[in-house]
């Protein structure tokens, strides 16, 4: 199995799974979405494993070569990103609250309010207020 071990890679994948992009277009998308300089080394190795796999597709052109994901291509991205969501989500889920009116969950930051001396979340004012008008919270 080819290791997707860097935003690089992850942001190549997603890439290619536009279309067919050259190795140059690919540099250049991933400087920009990355914000760093990114080089040919960070590029055409993973390229060439991908090729090795059967995952991705060379297309020689009279000047350069554009790369096209095959269909076994899309599973391994697809199969790729639902690991990484698994990871991010388990990662904010720790980062969760639940607002006590509405039952919304809230990432980070919260709004708390100590209601009958006990301090509860709430996604917004409105909500900790309209928690508070029933009758049976106020």
């Amino acid at each position: 199995m080819l290791k997707v071990d860097s935003f690089i890679k992850l942001y190549l994948l997603i890439a290619l799974q536009k279309g067919k992009r050259h190795g140059y277009e690919l540099m250049k998308e991933l400087e920009a979405k990355l914000g760093k300089a990114i080089s040919a080394a960070h590029i055409y190795p993973f390229l060439k494993g991908l090729q090795k796999r059967k995952y991705v597709r060379a297309i020689r052109g009279a000047r350069s070569t554009a790369y096209t994901l095959t269909r076994n291509g899309n599973s391994f991205v697809t199969k790729t990103l639902l690991q990484f969501h698994e990871i991010i989500q388990e990662s904010l889920r720790k980062k969760l609250t639940s607002c006590t009116h509405c039952g919304c969950e809230v990432y980070n930051s919260k709004y708390t309010e100590a209601i009958n001396g006990k301090q509860r979340a709430f996604c917004c004012r409105h909500c900790a207020a309209s928690y508070k008008q029933e009758p049976h919270h106020g």
